[in-house]
């Protein structure tokens, strides 16, 4: 709702407050003199229960797993052992289980609880030069829509004549800092060409002095109706420094595969896991929209550092003993990647930005943070790292088993893929309860879909090549200008290096597999891990190529040569796999030690 008497020069003052008072409280408010709950659960019991009994049945199934796994005649040497088996821990019940103590400790803001009228409110989107006008006008188009009382605020980079007319005819306040050389920083804090510089110069000339609650979006996000009620709310307990909501970008996954991978493996994180983070733990900003008390953003010094702003910040609101909420009510839809190529700059940008973080200012932070908080970022922060060392661990593990002629393990293949698959499907049931509720954002989202499986596929090499330029930057001591993600549309094929990394990965495989076979001894039996790796990644850039095309509606026979190179990898695979068939399928075929020295003496 716009607030009478707002220009778009920014000369005007916001409204005076309001006489309702705010409440403050530890555990309970009072609404018309009754005590309510600040957070209630989101469960009702009979749903507690089978999400607790679909846990259980998970650990005796993983139990079951481990059982099989640690026998003694699986054994070949203690580091091989605890090397494989560290890394399947990581992946079959560390993450499941970190997961599965949030999902069972679900809160939510009380609705009942009054919003706090007092509040001077602020609604402010960014715009970059590169971003759209008519995408931006969307989205505030729908923050004037809110019926809570607020001042609407566009900071745009350089905003052109049309656009200032169109904010002063609709009472939208504009911030630009194109003639502020001091926020056009290369270095942080007030970086130029970030969101970051951008918001500082608003909150440094206009949010600190004249609002108590901000809430900031992206270009492309839309707030549906009722969403800054739902994000002032939590505001109401005055230990409240932020609070994040849904990042829900599907305004464009009817046509982009990439989107709805994306959304898939995202379900669970903004739904679910955020509200178990409610009531003790830290709640996750996402930059997409999130809002801040200023006198909390103040004293933490302002947004935080890196491209993922949204993270540091959050950290810094912490250690400085800020609270946070997630509400699930604040629905608000954006645009998610349109191309594979946007994908990936995101990835590499987020997973570097992150790693970033996790090496420079999470040691600082550290000692203000209490013991579970500091777990939880360190852990989350470790996503990234350990993401791409999985991708390589997946190539590597293998062909030095191959290289050194001895297993790691010494476990039936068939059964080893029963057991797994067994435990996978285990730990899906969960999220599926939870998907049939409607808590997965967006609802009706699935656990498992090919479009989750390519992106994961995909998204693999970017992930470790983030991490690598992260360390390469702290030796260095110097970053790199980030690069803000294209809006609309693109009509041009997909540029080959951005699946080479996919293409390199099968053809080392395939290679190694081809090479280190005749001196494998005893472990000639990883030879089809490392073909089956290699298949993956070279059916992944093809797959992501014809999807491009597809998509974009370029001829197949013009764009020949766009197809040529990953069909060629993928033909050596298969020629390779044809080639060598029936080493390849012996393990499939044991039914003892599919690793051992048995398989494969004369």
């Amino acid at each position: 709702m716009r607030r009478p008497g707002i220009n778009a020069n920014g000369s005007s003052q916001p409204c005076c407050r309001s006489s309702v008072m705010s409440a403050e409280f530890s555990g309970t408010v009072a609404v018309d003199q009754q005590p309510i709950a600040w957070l209630v659960p989101v469960l009702n019991r009979s749903q507690q229960r089978v999400l607790l009994a679909l846990v259980l049945l998970w650990s005796v199934g993983t139990g079951l797993y481990w059982a099989w796994w640690l026998q003694p005649d699986h054994w070949v040497g203690v580091f091989g052992m605890v090397l494989n088996t560290s890394v399947l821990f990581y992946v079959t019940t560390l993450i499941p289980m970190w997961s599965y103590w949030f999902l069972l400790r679900m809160r939510r803001c009380n609705p009942l609880l009054q919003i706090p009228l007092n509040l001077r409110v602020a609604m402010v989107v960014t715009k970059a030069p590169s971003e759209p006008w008519p995408l931006v006008r969307q989205t505030l188009e729908a923050m004037l829509l809110q019926q809570l009382p607020h001042d609407t605020w566009l900071a745009d980079e350089d905003p052109a004549d049309d656009v200032i007319r169109w904010c002063s005819s609709r009472g939208v306040r504009l911030s630009s800092r194109k003639h502020a050389p001091d926020y056009h920083n290369v270095e942080w804090p007030r970086r130029r060409r970030c969101k970051e510089g951008n918001l500082a110069y608003f909150y440094d000339h206009y949010g600190y002095q004249q609002y108590d609650v901000v809430v900031q979006l992206d270009a492309d996000h839309c707030p549906a109706s009722g969403y800054l009620e739902a994000m002032v709310r939590p505001f109401a307990d005055s230990r409240v420094g932020y609070v994040a909501a849904p990042s829900i970008c599907d305004r464009n996954a009817a046509v982009s595969w990439v989107a709805r991978g994306r959304l898939h493996a995202e379900a669970n994180l903004h739904g679910p896991l955020q509200l178990g983070s409610n009531g003790g733990w830290a709640p996750l900003c996402f930059g997409s929209h999130y809002a801040v008390r200023t006198v909390a953003l103040a004293q933490i010094g302002g947004l935080g550092p890196e491209l993922a702003e949204d993270h540091s910040t959050t950290l810094l609101m912490n250690s400085h003993r800020w609270q946070g909420v997630f509400t699930p009510d604040a629905k608000c839809h954006g645009l998610g990647p349109e191309t594979f190529e946007d994908a990936m700059v995101q990835e590499f940008q987020w997973s570097r930005s992150l790693t970033t973080i996790l090496l420079s200012l999470t040691p600082r932070c550290l000692p203000g943070l209490r013991g579970k908080l500091a777990l939880q970022f360190v852990f989350s922060q470790l996503f990234y790292p350990l993401r791409g060392l999985l991708t390589l661990a997946g190539l590597l593990l293998p062909a030095l088993a191959m290289a050194f002629g001895e297993p790691w393990v010494r476990v039936s293949y068939p059964m080893f893929l029963l057991l797994a698959t067994g435990q996978m499907f285990l730990t899906l049931l969960p999220a599926a309860w939870l998907g049939c509720l409607g808590l997965r954002n967006p609802p009706g989202s699935p656990v498992f879909s090919w479009e989750l499986v390519l992106y994961e596929l995909g998204r693999g090499p970017w992930v470790l090549a983030g991490v690598i330029a992260a360390c390469l930057d702290g030796l260095r001591r110097q970053g790199l200008d980030f690069k803000v993600t294209s809006k609309l549309s693109s009509v041009h094929p997909l540029r080959l290096r951005f699946i080479s990394p996919h293409l390199g990965f099968s053809l080392l495989g395939t290679g190694a597999a081809m090479l280190l076979s005749h001196g494998a001894g005893e472990a000639k039996g990883y030879m089809l891990l490392l073909w089956i790796s290699a298949l993956a990644s070279g059916c992944a850039g093809l797959v992501v190529v014809l999807l491009d095309l597809y998509h974009k509606h370029l001829p197949f026979r013009r764009h020949i040569r766009q197809l040529l190179l990953p069909s060629s990898v993928l033909i050596f695979s298969l020629a390779f796999a044809a080639a060598r068939f029936h080493e390849l399928s012996l393990p499939l075929h044991d039914g003892g030690a599919v690793f051992s020295a048995q398989a494969w003496r004369p």
